[in-house]
């Protein structure tokens, strides 16, 4: 199975593209947190049986498992994956932007945080090579040229959601270390959309009856 890692890594980048070209434009008319929600529940409902097959594992679960099931949904599903839509909602999807800059820049936050948060040390090598792997992002974005900033306030509004959403993308990365320590990555991908949709819905039922108000 660790031979596969990188491969499930090649294919999981891969759909993501593909939501983020094909799938995420199509819903553009609709909120943002509507859109995240109905992404998680589809995910949520596919997943099913396996959370049906896996349930009795649940027992094993200690409040520190569900806090951190809780920060992969939040940040990860919730707060990450609408920043980062409304963010290219901003940029109508333009892929030459400083939104897609920033989310190359998700390592960088990732390796902090997990320095920070879970003490984790990496090999001084690795820095040499992720820089590298910045430096080309950076030109296989934008080449030699320096990022597009022709929609004015909208791009700058999408460069901030951009940072939020890879910094909370990166945040869920450290947390799910700790989140699938007693279960599976089948479970922890299920719990992770269930609770991100869960999130999502209190959420937008609560903005709507401030809204009332």
């Amino acid at each position: 199975m660790g031979k596969l890692a990188p491969l499930f890594v090649i294919v999981a980048a891969a759909l993501w593209g593909v939501d983020g070209i094909v799938l995420r434009p199509a819903l553009y008319g609709l909120p943002v947190p509507l859109v995240v929600l109905i992404e998680s529940s589809i995910v949520a409902i596919i997943l099913s049986p396996i959370f049906i097959r896996q349930f009795p594992k649940l027992k094993f679960l200690n409040y520190k498992d569900w806090l951190a099931f809780f920060g992969v949904a939040l940040f990860g599903g919730a707060i990450g994956t609408m920043a980062i839509t409304k963010a290219l909602f901003y940029v109508n999807f333009v892929n030459l932007s400083i939104v897609i800059l920033i989310q190359k820049l998700q390592p960088v936050f990732a390796l902090t945080l997990a320095a920070i948060l879970i003490k984790e040390r990496l090999p001084k090598i690795f820095y040499l090579w992720a820089t590298f792997a910045i430096i080309g992002a950076y030109l296989m974005t934008f080449g030699f040229s320096l990022p597009s900033m022709v929609n004015g306030d909208k791009t700058l509004a999408a460069a901030g959601l951009s940072l939020v959403a890879a910094i909370s993308f990166s945040s869920s990365t450290v947390f799910s270390k700790r989140a699938l320590k007693d279960v599976g990555f089948e479970m922890g991908t299920y719990l992770r959309f269930l609770i991100s949709a869960l999130i999502i819905s209190v959420a937008g039922r609560n903005g709507s009856a401030s809204e009332n108000l």
